[in-house]
């Protein structure tokens, strides 16, 4: 009976040890990127695109914004923690869309109708391994526009989309069509332009 007592005492022991070490790699796996090494975004390699559409067939229109200014940014043991808490700033007057009239009523029949809209800023916050949020400040209204996002080597790619609407933005979008009717008039003859837009980051991590 005594050496049953200690066999089985023994069992237990290497059954506890083997779940606290499952337990540990799980964790482990959990931590997404964490590899001893350190991440950091880098501004210079940073690219904000953007979408409109037109037409009732909903035809996008692609753009970019040429100048970006960001703070808080820092090297972090994880690539999540390292997009955490930046901030950034763009200028409206960098936007570019290939098309100089197009630009020139984008800057003076959208952005200028706002109110305090010479940059869109805001912030990013971090959920989790594929989820983070944009806080955008623009006419003046601060919203959180949900991103996801995912990292290919180094490679960082953040997708989302937002309506107007929720930037008390629609007196702009309704200047912004007066001027385009002929040029968002679709096959069917009707003009329309979309309170949706479209957004898409791409970034390189330094890793070191």
């Amino acid at each position: 009976m005594k050496y049953s007592l200690i066999s089985l005492l023994f069992v237990l022991s290497l059954s506890f040890t083997a779940c606290n070490q499952t337990k540990k790699e799980k964790d482990q796996t959990n931590q997404f990127d964490r590899t001893g090494k350190m991440y950091e975004m880098i501004p210079e390699t940073t690219s904000v695109f953007w979408t409109g559409y037109k037409t009732t067939d909903k035809i996008a229109v692609k753009g970019q914004f040429m100048k970006l200014e960001f703070e808080n940014i820092k090297a972090a043991p994880t690539a999540r923690e390292a997009l955490n808490g930046i901030q950034f700033s763009i200028p409206v007057s960098s936007l570019f869309s290939n098309e100089e009239s197009r630009d020139t009523k984008l800057k003076e029949n959208f952005f200028a109708v706002m109110d305090h809209t010479d940059f869109i800023s805001g912030s990013i916050s971090v959920e989790n391994d594929s989820v983070a949020t944009a806080n955008i400040k623009m006419n003046g209204i601060e919203k959180a526009i949900p991103l996801s996002y995912f990292i290919d080597g180094q490679m960082l790619s953040m997708q989302g989309s937002f309506i107007l609407d929720d930037f008390n933005a629609l007196a702009a979008l309704a200047s912004l069509h007066e001027v385009c009717k002929d040029k968002h008039a679709g096959a069917d003859g009707v003009s329309k332009t979309w309170n949706e837009v479209g957004i898409n980051v791409e970034s390189y991590l330094k890793v070191k």
